[in-house]
């Protein structure tokens, strides 16, 4: 009986990884192991808002700024990685300046913005577009850690607003022949016996 349920098990677990969600997160509260400075959580989402006048602001959120860092593994053999982000950015300064950033941080491809929006002087933007960033061929042995930043800055009699709202995230892998870690198979297998 225990060979035919490990098998049963070995099988789901083959057919279901076509595609892999990675991590997801719909922001109720901050993720497990996430570092947080400023956003605030069920907004829905996650929020970084601020208003000023004469000040520099910023706020942060991330997945790798703790210790222990939160990295996420890419199952081996991965022919590809889709990062799909739900948001609505809305910014606007008369002599200052305001962003949003999200980067991403790779133990095997490095990092860099996926995402980055700007105002300057006498500007503003509103963006509800969905981020959507691919990772193609991500090497055997990858890890990926997730940082978003907003801020404001306004010298004086300047203003300066950001509304960053962060909905949902799904961090998906894609392929045919996709490996788990051999520490998960060793947990599937203690989990079903």
């Amino acid at each position: 009986m225990k060979v035919i349920l490990f098998g049963i098990l070995v099988s789901f677990a083959f057919s279901s990884f076509a595609d892999f969600v990675i991590f997801e997160s719909v922001f109720e509260e901050l993720p497990s192991g996430w570092y947080n400075d400023r956003w605030t959580f069920n907004n829905p989402g996650a929020k970084a808002y601020h208003y000023c006048v004469d000040e520099w602001w910023e706020c942060d959120m991330s997945s790798y700024w703790n210790s222990p860092p939160v990295y996420y593994f890419v199952p081996d053999g991965a022919d590809s990685v889709v990062i799909h982000i739900e948001h609505y950015l809305s910014a606007t300064t008369d002599e200052g300046s305001a962003s949003a950033q999200l980067y991403i941080s790779s133990t095997t491809i490095g990092g860099g913005y996926i995402y980055d929006e700007s105002v300057y002087w006498y500007s503003s933007i509103t963006d509800y577009e969905p981020i959507v960033y691919s990772i193609i061929d991500p090497p055997n042995g990858t890890y990926l850690g997730f940082r978003f930043h907003a801020e404001a800055d306004a010298g004086q009699n300047e203003y300066t607003s950001i509304n960053w709202e962060i909905y949902s995230i799904v961090v998906t892998a894609y392929g045919s022949s996709m490996e788990l870690q051999s520490g998960t198979w060793a947990n599937i297998k203690s989990a079903a016996f």
